[in-house]
């Protein structure tokens, strides 16, 4: 069985006196695809935000690659953030003003430690990646929508992340350009990248190596796929 990449346990999320999250074990698997399903307000994207280090959590613990993530600072959060998780989301948040290149150079320049021509190449692979390697010198706007979700894809892989979070990353696409997105996390996946996915389009499970469906917080059942 291959080594857990991370681990939570008794996870508690309250906004208020409103506990979100309650109580939740979850484990995944390095090279796993992992699906979150859930209909609105069932914690989903709370869930996604503390595992991908946005958000904290007021009781239980959480072990990302062996190391206890709730201890941390919050510089080291956002430092271990952006080395070890890459974030699509169902907006692209792209940088109208910033070219391609630059968008999905951003996580390498916060991260540091990279020369000029080692962004370029990284860029320019995580770009091959999504087949949009003629898409370099672009803007955003001069994009599609699908072609804008593939280039945040290009982006959360440049820092060759050891997980990629996914939070409805084809919701605000029509069906054919969102298959077109999961085919792409599908290969992603078969080169052995960990990929979780918060969806409530059920039809997407069937992609997924584990489905496990929220509700209220709480998990109400998993399948193995």
């Amino acid at each position: 069985m291959a080594r857990h990449l991370l681990e939570v346990k008794g996870l508690c999320k309250w906004y208020g006196k409103y506990q979100v999250l309650k109580d939740l074990d979850f484990e995944v698997e390095k090279g796993s695809f992992v699906v979150i399903m859930g209909k609105s307000g069932s914690g989903k994207t709370t869930l996604l935000n503390i595992l991908g280090l946005l958000d904290g959590f007021e009781k239980g613990s959480y072990i990302f690659n062996g190391q206890n993530v709730a201890k941390m600072g919050e510089n080291q959060r956002c430092l271990f953030r952006n080395s070890h998780i890459g974030f699509i989301f169902q907006q692209f948040y792209l940088i109208e003003s910033l070219t391609v290149a630059q968008n999905i150079e951003l996580p390498m320049l916060y991260h540091g430690g990279y020369t000029a021509g080692e962004r370029i190449d990284m860029v320019k692979e995580s770009l091959q990646a999504v087949e949009l390697e003629n898409k370099f010198k672009s803007y955003p706007n001069e994009l599609s929508g699908g072609q804008q979700q593939r280039i945040s894809i290009a982006r959360a892989l440049v820092n060759n992340s050891d997980l990629i979070l996914a939070d409805e990353p084809t919701g605000a696409l029509d069906w054919k350009t969102g298959l077109k997105i999961i085919d792409i996390l599908v290969k992603l996946n078969r080169q052995n990248k960990t990929i979780i996915m918060v969806t409530h389009d059920g039809d997407l499970r069937k992609y997924a190596t584990h489905c496990v469906f929220l509700r209220d917080g709480v998990f109400t059942g998993e399948d193995d796929l």
